[in-house]
């Protein structure tokens, strides 16, 4: 009987090893990836759009679609249709050019498609839904037209288009372009048009999940004052996760420094409600919380701040040194750091 167990166990092993192993190799639907400059000169030179399949090695998700992507039909139509590459999120500096392009990922894979002149005309994180030949030429044909891709709804909405429809697609593009205050004033919109009595309802819960950054809009006031409803009609760790991410993404704008004290408490008192220690609060807002009052000409306040949040104890040399940088920036320079 211990013997048999022993072989179960060394099977098991054995198998989740070689699952473990497995990940994504070169597509031979896809291009050999040359430098980015190289690619965009290519696309203006034969007026075809370019198809970017961000990936990560050993996504199960990605290696699901890869199997797909090897279907020859589809090999045939991105061929036709799209310069077509691979994008390995693994490596750094395919992660610098998409920073460089303010084009965000929140999952893999994802199809990003510029047009052939280089402007971004669709970023479509893929689910497992279209994961057909099929699924994936609707997707792409959609992205590669230029009177139905995101960037047209985008720009329908800022001619003045409110359909829900259009609102909807133009703030999740606004926000995979990393178009935050787009994002903001769209989603603002969007929530001015549901009824309060809807905001319990899976498409205001899908909203906060996908587009909302603003901790102040309506929407999401009433879903942090209310985490005990929503956790009841939708899975408790996606409320807690969605919250958490509306929250961090209001502390970590560019906006954040002109916060007032009373929004900074705000925003702790909305991770408080998800269950941080107030350790952990402190962690997160400390840095911002200086570098305000320093904007206020406060080095006082910023100083007594630092030294509340390492409560007596010494300071880290490189952390003190990133500490008096910013304590003594706009001081003559002849004037010591104030931190002990």
């Amino acid at each position: 009987m211990v013997k048999k167990i022993g072989l179960v166990g060394f099977l098991f092993v054995a198998c989740l090893g070689q699952l473990m192993a497995q990940e994504k190799t070169n597509n031979p639907s896809f291009r050999t990836l040359i430098p980015f400059e190289e690619i965009f000169k290519l696309a203006a030179k034969e007026k075809k759009p370019i198809l970017f399949e961000a990936y990560l090695p050993t996504c199960s998700h990605c290696i699901a679609y890869d199997k797909t992507l090897r279907d020859p039909r589809l090999k045939t139509y991105l061929q036709t249709n799209y310069l077509a590459y691979q994008l390995d999120l693994s490596k750094k500096e395919n992660n610098l050019f998409l920073r460089n392009s303010h084009i965000f990922i929140p999952s893999t894979p994802s199809f990003i498609v510029f047009s052939p002149t280089g402007k971004i005309m669709d970023i479509e994180p893929l689910g497992d839904e279209s994961n057909s030949a099929v699924g994936i030429q609707q997707i792409l044909n959609r992205a590669k037209n230029p009177l139905a891709c995101s960037a047209f709804l985008l720009q329908k909405y800022q001619q003045g288009e409110k359909t829900m429809d259009v609102m909807l697609s133009a703030g999740y593009f606004s926000r995979l372009i990393m178009d935050t205050t787009h994002t903001i004033d769209i989603v603002n919109e969007i929530v001015r048009q549901i009824p309060k009595e809807q905001y319990q309802e899976d498409r205001s819960f899908l909203i906060m999940q996908k587009i909302m950054l603003d901790d102040e809009n309506p929407l999401f006031q009433h879903f942090i004052s209310n985490l005990g409803a929503y956790k009841t009609k939708f899975d408790s760790l996606n409320v807690l996760q969605t919250a958490e991410n509306v929250l961090m993404s209001s502390l970590y704008c560019s906006r954040a420094r002109a916060y007032s004290p009373e929004r900074m408490e705000s925003i702790k008192n909305g991770l408080r409600k998800l269950g941080l220690p107030e350790a952990q609060i402190t962690l997160r807002t400390i840095v911002l919380e200086v570098l305000i009052d320093l904007d206020h000409r406060d080095v006082r306040k910023a100083t007594s701040k630092i030294l509340g949040f390492y409560a007596g104890k010494a300071i880290p040399d490189r952390e003190k040194e990133f500490w008096c940088k910013q304590l003594t920036r706009g001081l003559p320079k002849d004037q010591a750091c104030p931190l002990p």
